[in-house]
């Protein structure tokens, strides 16, 4: 949408002579040009107010309070004041237009907001309007029924191009690789005008685009955007080859990236996500991270521990606000970690039902949204898992993560032993491999770093054997607790697809 259309949106709005217009956006700049087209279409007289600079007009003739009874004209000094300022707002000429910047810290006090109240209540026989423009506009429950909400659209691809076009014609030529750069432009779609600019001189300062630019532009992102604390940019992503088995899996993913990055071209819906069950230190969380690395997207984590506030509905307002955050980022993975702890735990003692109703809240985000966001959610505990979440529908597909077998865990150890720098060939693998049956992905790790840690202790190179005892002195969770993986085997045998 060009500035033009824009402006003859927000023009249509002011037209239904809705006493008051609520604009949140960091782009204030960008509001007032609008405001500036509006007014030379109008020509109508436009206002505004600051805490800085008062009441001051920004559009048409200088107006004297003599023609309103009063004796001289606005001084912007003595509206810098809020109740002077609507004072004043209060005796400007019909069809004025007041814009107050940055007013939402003031709209707490009943006196305030009744004074705007009683604006409103004569707009429509006078034709007075007032705008508010501010980043959080918590709205009082008075002024409500008399707002109309107008949104800023976020920044398009076509605009960080033509932005960043204008930038380099400054800056000069830049090299790196093509799709960094494409990437980088996409990622910066969402962000105000003003934090675009800054991030795209800053790419340009050292005139070569790299993936730390592209790091740096999310992380920017992520704060302008909020809720820091609830998804986190998780950087350090494993190769789809670190993923030892899961065959079926990477070949499910691998049929779904194109149309995942592009599915216009590709002519296909774009998959929406799949759900990892399966026994604890399988690799689920690993094959999670790589998802987001094998289709070059970012990965972020929800963080359920944020979440959960003790008053009632900031739980699910920061649910909201987390998904919220997510749509602005796609394209990216949103990864939700072992999902039946953080929808179970806001419903303890004392609870106000927060897991059922953010349940409800995500649930909804999953069936509507239409961003480029992939979800990847993992769960070790059918008991805990919602039936909600299991209906048809609500996964593209769920997987089942069993442990390894052994041809997987002759991979797992071939990894492992490579990372931590312990020569095997694969007939010193091979004794491994059959004393590992029952072990995880995650127990077979912790042997071998186990095993350097003892052999470190002894002054000793780490050698395969040293492995081996840490093996045979383990009793794995498939030994500890083999009724409730029997069990959870049993259950996934005819409701999921095996990821191996």
């Amino acid at each position: 949408m060009s500035q033009f259309q824009e402006a003859d949106e927000l023009f249509a709005l002011l037209n239904t002579k809705t006493p008051i217009v609520m604009i949140e956006t960091h782009e204030e700049k960008r509001v007032l040009s609008l405001f500036e087209r509006i007014a030379a279409r109008s020509q109508r007289e436009i206002w505004t107010w600051s805490a800085s600079r008062g009441l001051k007009v920004a559009h048409g003739l200088k107006v004297s309070l003599t023609e309103f009874g009063g004796s001289a004209s606005i001084d912007a000094a003595d509206t810098k004041q809020l109740p002077e300022a609507l004072q004043a707002t209060d005796r400007l000429p019909g069809g004025a237009l007041v814009i107050f910047l940055d007013v939402h810290p003031y709209l707490s006090n009943p006196l305030i907001t009744r004074a705007m109240k009683e604006i409103a209540l004569k707009s429509e026989g006078k034709g007075q309007q007032i705008v508010f423009v501010g980043h959080d506009i918590e709205l009082p429950a008075e002024l409500v029924p008399f707002t109309s909400r107008f949104e800023v659209e976020p920044m398009t691809i076509d605009m960080v191009r033509k932005l960043f076009k204008e930038e380099l014609d400054r800056h000069g030529g830049i090299s790196g690789c093509r799709k960094t750069l494409d990437s980088l432009m996409r990622h910066m779609v969402g962000l105000p005008e003003p934090s675009v600019r800054h991030l795209v001189r800053l790419t340009l300062t050292d005139g070569v685009i790299c993936t730390a630019d592209l790091a740096r532009v999310l992380s920017a992102k992520q704060e302008t955007l909020g809720a820091a604390e609830l998804l986190v940019f998780e950087q350090k992503l494993p190769a789809m080859e670190e993923v030892a088995g899961m065959k079926a899996l990477k070949r499910w993913l691998l049929l779904r990236r194109e149309p995942f990055l592009d599915p216009e071209a590709a002519g296909l819906p774009a998959p929406r996500g799949v759900l990892l069950l399966g026994v604890q230190g399988a690799g689920k969380s690993l094959a999670a991270k790589a998802i987001a690395s094998a289709w070059q997207v970012p990965l972020f984590r929800m963080d359920f521990g944020a979440l959960f506030d003790k008053y009632q509905g900031e739980s699910e307002r920061k649910l909201r606000e987390a998904l919220k955050v997510a749509d602005a980022m796609s394209p990216c993975v949103l990864w939700m970690d072992e999902i039946e702890k953080g929808l179970a735990g806001g419903q303890g003692d004392g609870d106000t039902g927060a897991g059922k109703r953010m349940l409800g809240s995500l649930l909804t985000w999953m069936a509507e949204r239409d961003s480029s966001v992939f979800l990847v959610a993992t769960a070790n505990d059918i008991e805990g898992l919602p039936p909600e979440l299991m209906r048809k529908g609500r996964f593209d597909e769920i997987f089942f993560v069993d442990l390894p077998s052994a041809e997987v865990r002759h991979s797992i150890f071939s990894i492992h032993l490579q990372k931590h720098r312990i020569e095997a060939d694969d007939a010193g693998i091979a004794p491994l491999v059959e004393h590992s049956e029952g072990f995880s992905g995650a127990e077979i790790e912790a042997a071998v770093v186990a095993a350097r840690y003892e052999s470190h202790a002894r002054g000793e190179p780490p050698q395969p054997e040293a492995v081996m005892r840490e093996l045979l002195r383990t009793r794995p969770l498939s030994v500890t607790r083999a009724e409730a993986i029997a069990e959870l085997r049993d259950w996934a045998a005819d409701r999921t697809v095996s990821a191996d």
